[in-house]
């Protein structure tokens, strides 16, 4: 399909345009007409050049990707899987607009973040995580495909335990800024297809704290919110990062994002391992021991897998389980 983002008050702009799209009308390609003027003569003019649809220039990502989905046929009209749907193209759109404000030193977008916690939380309310755990694993970008994971499994498990609406919010905000300072880490290290060498991982291991100081100096950020973003990557045991602090200064909030964050390390495709099935990843969660809230990560199991619960306690540490925290970094 084409998008089509053109002055069309401007005859000469027509008489171009006309000529340039003269293969794809031929061809059936659909138009998406992006208008900066919507009055009925840009209208007609859009329809002339062969517009299936028309949207102001102005439309919000969601609605564009929406209704992109739409054309392309990703999107049916009606059903609850559209709906769902629906909801993570809005999550997406949000997360683009966090990260490239986080990458560019700018002002992070507020109404975008929200935006995204109420797609997010309001998906968690549908119960079908493995649904959405099927649309994030089909995202290209590794860093969108955690967040999005993290924070789906963070909103599931936030409506497990029964959190009123408010607390819901604040953990899914907590969830979806977490790696926000991912953001400020050199592609070359983010995105290298392998595991990353004592140098590069001391440079990932930084994230924490530069997310904390970008929410810091911004302002307005929940202080939950702050302790998950510096904190998620510490273990109770005292063997985490950035600060290395113990059991007596990781709140709850934080042991259950860390918690999310480890089992989606261990179950996405990345280049250079396969996928943990659910219930390997869970299996693994139980081997790190002392470093992981057990009465959390019991009733986690209920979210992801609720047969591996009966066996918590009963599983004996596992060669992988040294390795899941570095899998999360």
């Amino acid at each position: 399909m084409l998008i089509v983002d053109l002055d069309l008050s401007r005859p000469a702009t027509i008489v171009s345009a006309s000529a340039a799209l003269a293969t794809h009308r031929q061809s059936g390609a659909p138009f998406l007409f992006l208008l900066r003027d919507m009055s009925p003569r840009s209208q007609m003019q859009a329809n002339a050049l062969g517009a299936q649809a028309i949207l102001p220039a102005e439309t919000p990502p969601s609605a564009l990707l929406d209704k992109v989905g739409a054309m392309l046929g990703l999107l049916r009209d009606s059903g609850p899987e559209t709906v769902l749907q629906r909801r993570f193209v809005r999550a997406s759109a949000a997360f683009a607009g966090l990260l490239e404000a986080a990458g560019s030193d700018g002002p992070l977008p507020v109404q975008a973040i929200n935006d995204s916690v109420e797609a997010i939380n309001r998906a968690a309310d549908d119960g079908n995580l493995d649904t959405w755990l099927d649309m994030v694993w089909q995202h290209d970008d590794a860093t969108y495909q955690h967040c999005l994971l993290v924070s789906g499994l963070v909103a599931a498990f936030a409506r497990k335990l029964g959190f009123g609406e408010s607390d819901r919010q604040l953990m899914t905000t907590a969830a979806v800024l977490h790696d926000v300072g991912k953001a400020r880490i050199p592609l070359d290290i983010l995105r290298k297809p392998g595991r990353l060498t004592p140098a590069e991982r001391a440079v990932i291991c930084q994230h924490p704290q530069i997310g904390h100081d970008m929410l810091v100096a911004q302002g307005g950020f929940a202080p939950a919110v702050l302790a998950a973003v510096l904190s998620h990557h510490e273990m109770l045991d005292g063997s985490g990062y950035p600060h290395g602090i113990g059991a007596d200064r990781i709140p709850d909030p934080v042991r259950m994002i860390t918690i999310c964050d480890i089992y989606a390390a261990l179950i996405e495709r990345r280049s250079y391992k396969a996928p943990m099935s659910p219930e390997e990843a869970f299996a693994t969660l139980i081997g790190m021991g002392d470093k992981l809230d057990r009465d959390l990560l019991r009733a986690f199991g209920n979210v992801v897998l609720s047969s591996s619960v009966a066996r918590l306690g009963k599983m004996t540490a596992r060669p992988a389980a040294s390795a899941a925290a570095e899998d999360a970094a």
